[in-house]
């Protein structure tokens, strides 16, 4: 079973869907490769690497399945539009006809696609990411160039180098969050926010049960049966940003969580409305493999 952390008729419904990039057939590759607009098909075929381009076209293909979980219609039918940075989104008609905002983050070998219904409130601003952490990353040099400086002052204080570069990748991920949500990505300075995270075994924590059927998969990924998910991190965002989908951005009301997938990867989440109150938010989570995915189609 999926449990939530909290549940409420007027609030935020959160899905998120957890998937290892794995190696497909070629019979899924070819029908995940017939669902793909001639666009995403030929942004596929741009990776000179084949690796690259098969978790390409895997990340495209899982986005459209887990999208056909809401409404009926099929993967080929999902048709997407991309802000003035690039960030994807349904276009204006599906949007308006199925009420869901998506995105979705892509690192090392995992795949995290979120997907939102604002229930009984207008739409907000949505935003995932996944990190994997890199042990030979020199995190020291990039602090004063995307940290605050109170981010940086809290990393540095940690007693050893392991935990602040654990810090380190779980800020990452979450100021990955907050900029996908935004839609401005890096045009909008790392060092402008912040986000105040207490060392990971103080925060307060409410466990999410992973839907997963498959135990071998889950075991076989390293999960936890039971994810941790810490809600509530607090963010200091700068009075105006320059957001053009919803207006007033000075009085968004953003709401943050955080994870950790695995040791070696983390998650973060940023939504936000216009207001000045928090909204309930039911959160649930699942790990498919993507050939799961694609087998029921």
């Amino acid at each position: 079973m999926t449990d939530s952390l909290t549940s409420s008729k007027n609030g935020v419904n959160v899905d998120l869907f957890f998937i290892p990039l794995n190696d497909i057939s070629a019979a899924q590759t070819s029908l995940a490769e017939s669902w793909l607009s001639d666009d995403e098909l030929a942004k596929v075929r741009r990776y000179r690497d084949p690796k690259a381009q098969i978790k390409g076209l895997q990340v495209r293909a899982a986005l459209r399945t887990v999208l056909s979980r809401y409404a009926d219609l099929s993967p080929h039918e999902w048709c997407f539009e991309y802000g003035a940075k690039g960030k994807p989104s349904l276009t204006a008609t599906l949007g308006q006809q199925t009420g869901l905002e998506f995105n979705l983050s892509h690192s090392g070998d995992w795949l995290l696609i979120g997907v939102a219904q604002f229930d009984g409130v207008e739409s907000g601003l949505f935003g995932v990411d996944i990190e994997r952490s890199r042990p030979k990353t020199d995190i020291y040099p990039i602090l004063n160039h995307y940290f605050s400086p109170q981010e940086t002052a809290a990393l540095l204080a940690l007693a050893d180098e392991a935990s602040q570069r654990q810090r380190f990748f779980d800020l990452w991920a979450l100021k990955e969050s907050y900029i996908k949500a935004t839609g401005l990505g890096l045009a909008q300075s790392l060092k402008s926010f912040a986000f105040e995270l207490k060392p990971f075994e103080q925060l307060a924590a409410e466990s999410l049960e992973l839907s997963c059927q498959d135990a071998g998969l889950r075991q076989a990924c390293g999960v936890a049966s039971m994810l941790n998910v810490y809600p509530h991190i607090p963010l200091q965002v700068p009075l105006q940003i320059p957001i053009h989908t919803l207006d007033l951005a000075d009085s968004l009301h953003w709401q943050t969580h955080f994870g950790r997938l695995t040791e070696e990867y983390r998650f973060a989440i940023s939504l936000a409305h216009a207001g000045n109150a928090a909204l309930p938010i039911t959160l649930t989570a699942q790990l498919s493999s993507i050939e799961s995915l694609l087998a029921d189609y």
